[in-house]
């Protein structure tokens, strides 16, 4: 089948000349244009073969960009021999058309060509040229290709090009690109008469490898040379700052810029704005903002909005978003993952609708963050809506997004869901094995969860402690230290987080042997005690009544923080010794540190188990007036509590009605308990009449009016109350108590016989009442 060229006759090609004039009314003609687009259609010599001909008669094949291309289909048909005739025939030499032909890939963005190009120059004994070695770096950078980099340098030596200056810079920007600084300051090194280039990518090199203080001395050695530096060089050296967040130094440098008139746009004043930012100085970022530009960029904004997300000023971040009009894609993710990072779930997924309605297409990074979002909401079923969504769009359901959907699910305590998408993803990390593990702990239970631990390949320090957590929930002690133990005979080394929970494990049932060993452990692998391992230590102690360990531990601590200090105040209150609780408490004053909400519920409480009253008057109102503490609902409680023990019953009720918020069950109770001990019915009926409007059902309630009445002989009113639960079905939830020992838990249950020893721990009880 004869080959046709659509559109334009070659007779018709042939009989116009080679260059027509413009005129306003004809439209230029030009031949050339249209060969090439006819050359590029070809697939095969067969239809090749009509062009070449035409380009040969014509006279066309002399022009090297036609040669180029024609040059350009030989390659792809691995047919050099027939190119060389068509080399011969233009009016350049090859080195030019093979020159032509790289240049054209490169402008098409195919540096891969570029390499088999050269290639096939340097086999057919091409000269290369200094234009030659130019393509050849860039394409190199483009890819980052050191080795082929390499090969080029070696070649610019065999050619004697080595001094040439343009060819010296551009290799060491291509060094710098793929981060090999040896290779840059080697070139960098040999350089005679450095130019500001040379310096800019030396500088450039070191801040991208992390080496901000070299960059800086470069600069000053720069000065020293001479050579001035230029808005690039100031780039640089503002980012060398920012990644130490080195602000005195980068003022420094904003002074030389304004002292030797440098342009401060563009790039340059966005690092100077993410310098301040950083930095935690937003003010300063928007002074300099509003002195240097008027209207700013979309990556300012950015920068913007993202610093004042960092500084957890999200409304801020909201207006600056409002105010503009044009919003990609990194806008709306930084916004959203700014209220995710923030704890504001509802109003990501508010403004990730937005964005779906505003038309833009979310990318991996927005989807993880709106599922992180709907796993901390617990919203299966817009979680499902975004699922639905990644399936629309084609993506693969791996990596960090099969991560997020196994954690929305799991979260959810949709485990099949979970494990369908865990089984089917193609490349199952071990964040992947941790997301589901956790839903297997979420769910409690600790059998199919252990079952699940074990199939996991490698096992990092995360599966472990999740396990570990595990246990510690359901107060399997046994058990989680069997698998502590596992973890040490294994290659994963327990981190502070492992041994916070066993701490914290031994802190809920009394386990003071284990916490003692844990100790113990701490001590024997030199384990420097931080805030929160020594928070957690001495929480353990104290609940184990060992104040003295516990304080212990606590001096041992340079530096504390308020949580520190707490633990040990709460430790002293819960072991009734106000005296120490308020000492510590004015020792902590005498720091720089300010106590919250929670060291005041600690005093609180030590007031109130010390029969305080002064004193927890005192501190409860300079919570308020000292410290701008705004006192919650357990402070309240502690206050009625301590009242209540000292038996100042109306006092009590007197300062429940004049409470800023609205009593709860807490409250109530800590009055009726009081009640109770003083003997006053009235006041526990009082009391009473408010827990039952607040839970009708509530059991501790009858039952404490039940014991109040009996204590006042008052029998007809406890067969009432006795009636009332029955009528009501409300059944009293037995007490219960636990114990620790040898590594299991017991619990003991009011009118139990389970165990097999209860007759033993019947008579004991006895024994212990009779003693009394």
């Amino acid at each position: 089948m004869a080959t046709a060229i659509p559109t334009i006759p070659f007779a018709l090609v042939s009989s116009l000349p080679a260059h027509k004039p413009a005129t306003n009314s004809i439209p230029t003609f030009d031949p050339g244009t249209h060969c090439i687009s006819f050359l590029k259609s070809c697939s095969n010599i067969k239809d090749f073969s009509p062009i070449h001909a035409h380009l040969i008669t014509t006279n066309l094949i002399r022009d090297p960009l036609i040669a180029s291309h024609v040059l350009a289909f030989f390659i792809s048909i691995d047919d050099l021999d027939s190119a060389r005739p068509v080399l011969s025939r233009t009016r350049e030499p090859d080195t030019i058309i093979w020159n032509a032909l790289i240049e054209k890939q490169l402008k098409n963005d195919a540096p891969r060509e570029v390499f088999l190009t050269y290639y096939h120059m340097v086999t057919q004994g091409v000269m290369l040229n200094i234009s030659t070695f130019h393509f050849l770096i860039h394409a190199c950078s483009s890819v980052l290709s050191i080795r082929c980099g390499g090969e080029v340098h070696c070649r610019i030596l065999k050619y004697g090009l080595s001094d040439n200056r343009s060819l010296k810079n551009n290799l060491m920007g291509m060094y710098s690109k793929g981060g090999r600084l040896k290779e840059v300051r080697q070139l960098f090194e040999k350089f005679p008469d450095r130019d500001v280039i040379s310096w800019n990518t030396m500088i450039s090199c070191c801040v991208r490898m992390g080496l901000p203080g070299e960059a800086l001395n470069l600069f000053r050695e720069m000065e020293v040379n001479g050579v001035k530096p230029d808005e690039i060089t100031m780039v640089s050296l503002v980012s060398a700052c920012t990644q130490v967040k080195d602000l005195k130094m980068g003022e420094e440098l904003l002074l030389y810029i304004e002292q030797n008139d440098l342009e401060i746009g563009g790039s340059l004043l966005n690092c100077l704005v993410n310098l301040y930012i950083k930095c935690g100085n937003m003010e300063k970022a928007l002074e300099l903002l509003d002195k240097y530009k008027s209207e700013i960029d979309v990556v300012l904004w950015t920068t913007l909005i993202s610093g004042h997300v960092k500084s957890g000023k999200i409304d801020a971040a909201k207006h600056l978003f409002d105010q503009m009009t044009e919003r990609n894609l990194i806008l709306w993710t930084t916004m959203i993952s700014g209220y995710v990072q923030g704890g504001f779930y509802y109003e990501s997924l508010e403004l990730f609708k937005q964005m779906r309605i505003a038309n833009v297409g979310p990318d991996e990074v927005a989807l993880v963050t709106a599922l992180s979002a709907c796993s901390h909401m617990a919203d299966c079923d817009l979680g499902r809506s975004i699922h639905s969504l990644i399936l629309k769009y084609g993506m693969i359901v791996d990596g960090f997004l099969g991560n997020a959907l196994i954690d929305l699910y799991a979260k959810c305590g949709q485990l099949d869901e979970a494990r369908l998408i865990f089984v089917q993803l193609p490349c199952k990390s071990v964040v992947s094995w941790n997301s589901m593990l956790h839903g297997f702990c979420r769910s409690g239970d600790t059998k199919k969860a252990r079952t699940f631990f074990n199939e996991i390949p490698d096992k990092d320090v995360v599966s472990w402690n999740t396990m570990i957590n595990c246990y510690a929930r359901c107060l399997r002690i046994g058990e989680l230290f069997e698998l502590f133990h596992e973890m040490q005979c294994s290659n994963i080394k327990p981190n502070n987080l492992t041994l916070v929970s066993l701490l914290s494990s031994c802190a809920r049932v009394g386990a003071l042997s284990n916490g003692i060993w844990v100790h113990v452990y701490i001590r024997r692998n030199h384990i420097e005690l931080d805030n929160v391992l020594g928070t957690a230590l001495v929480d353990m102690y104290g609940k184990c009544g060992c104040i003295e360990k516990a304080y212990e531990s606590f001096s041992e601590i340079s530096e504390k923080n308020i949580f520190l200090w707490t633990a040990m105040i709460a430790s002293y209150a819960m072991e009734g010794q106000a005296k120490k609780a308020i000492d510590l408490y004015l020792e902590l004053e005498q720091t720089e540190i300010k106590p919250d909400y929670i060291t005041f519920i600690a005093l609180l409480s030590a007031c109130s188990h010390g029969g305080l009253i002064d004193e927890g008057y005192k501190y409860f109102n300079k919570m308020s007036s000292f410290y701008n503490i705004s006192p919650r609902i357990q402070h309240y409680g502690c206050m009625v509590d301590l009242l209540g023990r000292l038996g100042h019953l109306d006092e009590a009720v007197k300062f429940i009605e004049t409470m800023p918020i609205e009593p709860d069950i807490s409250i109530w109770s800590a009055l009726m308990r009081a009640c109770e001990t003083y003997h006053n019915v009235e006041l526990a009926e009082y009391a009473f009449k408010h827990l039952i409007e607040m839970n009708p059902l509530n059991d501790a309630a009858y039952v404490l009016l039940s014991n109040i009445y009996a204590k006042a002989g008052r029998w007809d009113d406890v067969s009432w109350v006795r009636r009332k639960l029955k009528e009501l079905g409300v059944q009293k939830q037995p007490g219960c108590s636990l114990i620790e020992q040898n590594g299991v838990v017991h619990e003991f249950t009011a009118a139990d016989f389970s165990s097999p020893r209860s007759a033993e721990i019947y008579l004991m009880l006895d024994e212990i009442n009779s003693d009394n």
